[in-house]
């Protein structure tokens, strides 16, 4: 419960908000951590509601071009806690920083969402997985 609720400040802060009895009355679900990662590649995977995934001490080398989240084919823009705009293209990220995908509307939540990568387009190839959980899946 104390790291759902350090969670939950965490995105608090993230999208600016301070309440925090809204905090207290939801617990994140762990997904894991990325599969099969390269570049770097690295974080902890969480849902927090429908709409929102969190990955918390996300990394990535940023040594390839044109990489992006990349959910079944669609790119899934980011805000980080240093940069509240939404962002596509992934850079380097060491140290480590918490990420929060904003859904698209062709994923307009995450039971429209099967895998999850860190894709580069450039070469097809993907940075790390994971695969959502049928419980997550409507």
């Amino acid at each position: 419960m104390f790291r759902s609720n350090i969670l939950m400040l965490v995105l608090s802060y993230l999208i600016g908000e301070n309440n925090t009895q809204q905090v207290d009355e939801y617990d994140p679900i762990y997904l894991g951590k990325f599969q099969q990662p390269s570049h770097s590649v690295a974080g902890d995977i969480f849902v927090l509601d429908e709409k929102t995934i969190y990955i918390q001490d996300f990394a990535h080398d940023g040594q390839a071009p044109d990489v992006f989240f990349w959910a079944d084919g669609v790119i899934v823009p980011y805000i980080t806690r240093t940069n509240l705009e939404p962002q596509v293209g992934l850079k380097r990220f060491l140290p480590r920083e918490d990420i929060v995908l904003v859904l698209p509307e062709e994923k307009p939540s995450v039971f429209h969402i099967q895998k999850l990568e860190v894709w580069c387009r450039a070469f097809g190839i993907s940075f790390g997985h994971i695969d959502l959980p049928a419980f997550v899946k409507k």
